[in-house]
């Protein structure tokens, strides 16, 4: 552990070095070469560093470098001699083993008041360097590494939110073009803090998928939107369907079919009631577990909805090969729809696809009245978006959905004046 006894101490620098391709060593040639490989690189390192230095190994293939009285400079001077070293090969059981590391330099004080911000910093531009090229170095850069502080902290408050059930679900409705009637709800999380104060979603599930806390999200979600349904149906509130957003690892997971079953029966909820959106990242997986868990849910008669379709690498091949229910086009397209002949095009073109595989079409970001005129020329069979409501909480929604709302009659009406 790097310790500091004063904020006054020298300068120092904390080199973390990262062995690349450690894995390929002991697949080719065994655990036991493996090590001795390891103790070769750790003998000319050695070699590399003053007699002041600490040299440390702190991990299975990490070794951290402290460097004394040094500023970026002199460990930039440094990690230039350990790359130039590495290019000479090691002798490893008459192998003769090339080595690389990626590096991330990080210097007191600039980077961090202590030992561990130092280390996360130095982690953070050792990542950087191997994404960039392997057998590189990183300087921490003060910006990422704040960010990355607070994406641990936002992370440590997250999981404890989690745990005491301090996240909660907004309902937006979603109208029949047609007839104006309720189709459904999407179920969206939010998250206010009693400190950090209200996340937006878009933060806090990068934030989630980042460390590992998407999957809890994901089950917490799904439980919460089972348990609301039957309190609506309890107080005679019909809310036929929930859709509730998955990421991608859900799908990678087996329990995930097993556990919404247990929900439905748990809940005693018609499997029609609930609908699962992916996004296009589960799309393009086509492995064969993943397959196998969509079309899982499929059987279970649960909806499978495709989540902003056409704003990644939406293909019409895997469309057609993945067991959907309905597909959502992106409000992206929605934005201009009224002046912009290409958004008008495509959005014809996702309806009439939709329509003639059997999926029901939904759009979103609808926010005025020409746009749903023109959608229900178009024949999209569902419409979300703030012409309608915005995301609201439980209770809200049900005094939303007690209130009588003629949305067809308002539109028709007001068009027909606007024609004349």
């Amino acid at each position: 552990m790097i310790t500091i006894s004063q904020p006054g101490d020298n300068r120092f620098a904390v080199v973390l070095m990262d062995l690349d391709r450690f894995r390929d060593i002991n697949d080719a040639l065994g655990h036991v070469q493996g090590d001795t490989f390891l103790k070769a690189v750790a003998e000319r390192l050695k070699t590399l560093c003053r007699s002041n230095y600490v040299l440390s190994r702190s991990g299975g293939d990490d070794f951290v470098v402290v460097i004394p009285n040094a500023t970026a400079e002199t460990a930039v001077a440094f990690v230039k001699n350990v790359i130039d070293a590495m290019q000479r090969p090691l002798n490893v059981a008459g192998n003769h083993l090339a080595a690389s590391f990626s590096m991330g330099i990080a210097v007191f004080p600039e980077n961090g008041p202590d030992g561990e911000s130092l280390v996360s910093c130095a982690e953070i531009a050792m990542r950087q360097a191997k994404k960039d090229a392997r057998g590189g170095y990183k300087l921490a850069n003060t910006t990422e590494s704040t960010e990355a502080q607070d994406r641990l902290v936002l992370g440590s408050a997250l999981r404890d939110s989690l745990s005491k059930g301090m996240l909660n679900l907004h309902y937006q409705p979603q109208i029949e073009a047609i007839t104006g009637k309720i189709y459904g709800v999407e179920a969206l999380s939010r998250w206010n803090h009693p400190t950090l104060g209200n996340i937006f979603p878009s933060r806090f599930i990068a934030v989630a998928e980042e460390t590992g806390q998407i999957e809890a999200i994901g089950r917490w979600s799904l439980e919460k939107a089972c348990r609301q349904i039957t309190r609506w149906d309890r107080d005679g509130v019909r809310i036929p369907v929930v859709a509730v957003n998955l990421s991608a690892g859900h799908f990678r997971n087996r329990s995930l079919v097993p556990m919404i079953d247990g929900l439905l029966k748990k809940y005693n909820l018609a499997p029609e009631r609930l609908t699962v959106e992916i996004t296009e990242s589960v799309m393009m997986d086509e492995s064969e577990e993943t397959m196998n868990v969509l079309s899982s849910i499929r059987k279970l008669g649960v909806g499978l909805s495709m989540d902003d379709f056409g704003t990644g690498f939406s293909s019409l091949s895997r469309l057609t090969r993945l067991p959907l229910t309905e597909i959502k086009i992106d409000r992206s397209f929605i934005m201009n729809l009224e002046h912009d002949a290409n958004a008008q095009a495509v959005t014809t073109a996702v309806i009439g696809i939709g329509n003639r595989l059997g999926m029901t079409v939904v759009t979103e970001g609808v926010e005025t009245e020409a746009q749903y005129s023109l959608l229900q020329a178009l024949h999209c069979d569902v419409l979300q978006g703030y012409l309608f409501a915005k995301p609201m909480s439980a209770t809200d929604l049900e005094a939303w959905a007690r209130k009588p709302h003629d949305f067809l009659k308002t539109t028709s009406e007001n068009h027909t004046q606007k024609d004349e």
